[in-house]
């Protein structure tokens, strides 16, 4: 048995070899060769630890998973099985556990298992992924028979078409984990939708059915033509090769291409930036395009290699070309070699017309591949194709399902080349977290959801008003645009309205068309930059909103298709607040368009009539808060809604002027979060005590009116959102918010300091320069502030400390996060509502950009 002293010379001539190894590859990027002599490196210093335990007869060494097919990526795991004899004796036993403890302690990683023949059978039959990696296995050493036997009883327990529903079913599972989607910033290249599993799925249903199968026998009419089988083989190299770099480059099995490697990998990769993209962007780029191949011809090729088939075919009596087949719409095999392109949109109004069918069979997906490159100018320019294109966005029925298959096929970008410049493009904003046109489509399949009556429950007026829109096909093209022209440089959403204007032209669309869809990606962000950024109490950010949608049309088409893009930017940034605020503007808006343009006065007006109706079903009556609402001024009417007003007149109107601070927590109306009241006589730092409180219980502010009345009494009012709210008992933390809250701001103490929390990981690769503005209000003495940067715990009291310290009060503060982004807005006033003069502001705003940084 080796003795300690040649354990460690082995381990080190065994590093030695793989650092070698991996000089090697990096100086020639031949990710197969890699692969092979790492697998026989580590094929030959097992078999020399088994010789040498004298394991040679009694018992069998199998190389199994990825290290079977001889794939064995740097730091991967190395799969053993250990076949045994009917039974463990002792000293068989023994050896075994020596043999592992020597791995060990050579500093492999291993996964091994110890079973024998009768034990491997149930396994097989109870588990797929044992089956799976038992497919790949592969003898190293020891008993031959045993291994013959091994491979008997794979063979025998092997049923093709359970093997295939088994991985189908597997893989569907493996996808939902990652949102069906690897168009996300950090991508796992091996288990991600479009990674390395997808394409050794492949090869696992390739081997349960065809015997003796390598991948060669794909590049077979059957099965792929030359130019697909050669691009196949090019996407499983360049994912091997990269997942190597990868590993290499965090010096552990990492799959995830996260931010602190993107960079390494594309200078490693000889990536060069341009104008508008840095090299890691365009390197991504790559990445994406791999996977969307690997996507699309894993569908192709797992429908191809189903072994359960069915040979029953329906014709379809108003198509020449197409059939139905296994519940696809699939070509007619005579039809096959023809020319499809002057076909091609008919592929998708058929598939439209036909419930039943799910996708699209394997021999017409490849087909539509293939003709994506001869679509041209002259295609673009034919009426008759322009018709039957903008007959698909018309339909009710699977325009989501077919504009996926078509962005599949790369036959969007094809008919619309812009749209093709921004296939596989990466938002590198720390908000969308996926690539241009994954968001664009789910963004379509948010307004899709909309028509759905199961779905109604999600958003029940988005779904009454999507319900009567009476040409769907207009917000489809606006969702389609409205992203277009990211990464060209400029003003994003005027270069896809004159992209609208090119389109509208070439397609001859109805000028009322064309001058919504304009204006709808023109005005995109306008509705979700005043709904989380200005106060929607104010009827004076009504009106000017108003004035910008003009009419209910514009309105409502606004409307939904900003809730279905916020919704498509990440899981993470919706939440019902801004839904709420949302839904606000909308209802807002749309009864002062149908009022015929109140004046403030009015509106002023009808609010407070609104607020004494709500009062009078309390019993209290105009003379109880007559007295509380004059000493408020008229300008708290332009702050608070009227329900707001009603709730803060039933609970002070018997404390016009308390000696205490009076502090009452409620429920928010729409369920998320709480509000909290403040009362008390007017003093510095009120706000900024405040936010040093909700930070340190957990609570972040989503938004905050500050309002001092006449008689100088602060009355604010804060919106919060907790991070964890099925884990509050709530009528024991309102208790504990009233009482600890006025403890903290009747104390004469300072607050602590505050300090930010670290960066989030994403954000630190991103050069995210905090962009701060202050721009005077009209002629008043109030100024909008707006601070955009990388959210961070403890920034609000940050902001809030510095503004203190320059004797700066806030009037209103909107705190928006987009993922890891803070945009907050906030209304401010110098001391003694003196002006502020610009050398003023620009110190300001370098006071806060040191603070923050």
């Amino acid at each position: 048995m080796l003795i300690q002293k040649e354990i460690l010379s082995l381990k080190k001539e065994l590093a030695l070899n793989e650092l070698n190894l991996i000089k090697v590859f990096l100086k020639k990027r031949d990710g197969i060769s890699y692969l092979q002599n790492h697998s026989q490196l580590i094929d030959k210093t097992l078999s020399r630890l088994w010789q040498d335990l004298e394991l040679r007869n009694s018992a069998t060494l199998i190389a199994c998973g990825g290290y079977g097919r001889q794939e064995l990526f740097p730091y991967s795991d190395i799969d053993l099985l250990i076949l045994i004899p009917k039974s463990l004796n002792k000293s068989l036993s023994q050896k075994i556990e020596q043999f592992i403890s020597l791995v060990w302690d050579l500093g492999l990683r291993v996964g091994h298992s110890v079973r024998n023949i009768n034990q491997t059978k149930i396994e097989i039959k109870r588990d797929i992924t044992v089956q799976t990696n038992l497919l790949e296995s592969r003898y190293l050493n020891g008993d031959k028979v045993l291994y013959k036997n091994l491979k008997k009883i794979i063979n025998e327990t092997l049923i093709p078409a359970k093997f295939y529903q088994g991985k189908i079913k597997e893989q569907d599972h493996r996808h939902q984990k990652y949102n069906q989607s690897a168009y996300q910033l950090e991508p796992n290249i091996k288990e991600s939708p479009g990674g390395l599993r997808d394409l050794q799925m492949i090869q696992w249903v390739g081997k349960s059915c065809i015997k003796r199968f390598t991948p060669t026998k794909l590049n077979q009419k059957k099965y792929l033509d030359k130019k697909n089988y050669q691009k196949l083989i090019k996407t499983d190299i360049f994912f091997k090769n990269l997942r190597i770099l990868l590993h290499v480059t965090a010096k552990q099995s990492e799959d995830r291409l996260l931010f602190d490697y993107q960079n390494e990998l594309a200078l490693l990769l000889k990536y060069k930036k341009t104008t508008h993209k840095k090299r890691s962007e365009l390197f991504m780029k790559d990445v994406y395009e791999a996977i969307n191949f690997t996507t699309f011809i894993n569908e192709v090729l797992l429908k191809k290699l189903n072994p359960i088939e069915s040979d029953k075919i329906t014709k379809i009596t108003d198509s020449h070309f197409l059939i139905i087949k296994n519940n696809y719409l699939e070509i007619n095999a005579k039809f096959q070699n023809k020319n499809i392109k002057p076909y091609i949109f008919d592929v998708f109004m058929t598939f439209q017309k036909y419930k039943q069918l799910n996708s699209l069979g394997p021999n017409l997906l490849l087909l539509l591949g293939s003709a994506a490159n001869r679509i041209n100018h002259t295609f673009r320019k034919d009426k008759n194709q322009q018709a039957k294109f903008l007959s698909i966005l018309k339909s009710n029925e699977k325009v989501n399902r077919s504009l996926r298959i078509m962005n599949k096929c790369n036959l969007i970008g094809s008919y619309i080349p812009a749209f093709g410049k921004i296939v596989s493009q990466m938002q590198h904003d720390l908000f969308h977290i996926y690539t241009v046109d994954e968001h664009i489509l789910n963004v379509i399949q948010n307004l899709r959801r909309f028509a759905k009556d199961e779905l109604k429950h999600e958003f029940p007026d988005c779904h009454d008003l999507f319900k009567n829109y009476t040409h769907k096909h207009i917000l489809y093209l606006a969702a389609l645009f409205h992203d277009i022209a990211k990464g060209r440089g400029g003003d994003h959403s005027e270069l896809g309205a004159k992209d609208v204007h090119e389109f509208s032209k070439l397609n001859h669309l109805p000028s009322h068309d064309e001058a919504l869809i304009k204006w709808l990606v023109k005005s995109h962000l306008v509705m979700s930059h005043t709904a989380q950024k200005l106060d929607l109490s104010d009827p004076r950010v009504i009106e000017e909103f108003a004035r910008k949608v003009v009419n209910k049309e514009n309105l409502t088409s606004l409307y939904l298709l900003t809730v279905a893009d916020i919704r498509a930017t990440s899981p993470h940034v919706w939440n019902q607040w801004k839904a709420t605020l949302l839904k606000n503007l909308f209802k807002y808006t749309l009864n002062y368009l149908e009022q015929g343009n109140l004046s403030h006065e009015d509106s002023i007006a009808k609010r407070k009539e609104k607020a004494a109706l709500i009062l009078n079903t309390y019993n209290i009556r105009d003379d109880h808060y007559k007295d509380l609402w004059e000493n408020f001024g008229e300008n708290y009417f332009y702050k608070y809604t009227e329900e707001e007003i009603a709730w803060q007149t039933r609970l002070l109107f018997t404390h016009t002027a308390p000696k205490k601070p009076i502090i009452r927590v409620r429920h928010r109306s729409n369920g998320e979060g709480i509000e909290v009241l403040i009362y008390q006589k007017n003093t510095m730092h009120i706000f900024n005590k405040t936010c040093h409180f909700f930070d340190e219980i957990g609570y972040s502010i989503a938004a905050a009116k500050i309002f001092t009345t006449q008689h100088n009494y602060a009355l604010n009012l804060f919106d919060l959102l907790d991070a964890n709210p099925k884990s509050v008992s709530y009528e024991g933390l309102f208790k504990f918010i009233e009482k600890e809250l006025v403890g903290r701001l009747e104390t004469s103490k300072e607050t602590k300091p505050t300090k930010l929390s670290e960066r989030s990981r994403q954000a630190t690769h991103f050069a995210f320069d905090t962009k701060i503005s202050i721009a005077q209000v009209d002629e008043s003495p109030i100024y909008q502030l707006d601070i955009i940067t990388d959210d961070r715990n403890g920034l609000l009291s940050l902001i809030s400390d510095q503004l203190s310290k320059e004797n700066i009060s806030i009037n209103q503060a909107k705190i928006n996060t987009l993922g890891s982004r803070a945009e907050d807005t906030f209304l401010v006033a110098y001391k003694n509502n003196l002006k502020m003069n610009q050398n003023k502001i620009d110190n300001l705003v370098e006071k806060l950009k040191a603070v923050i940084a």
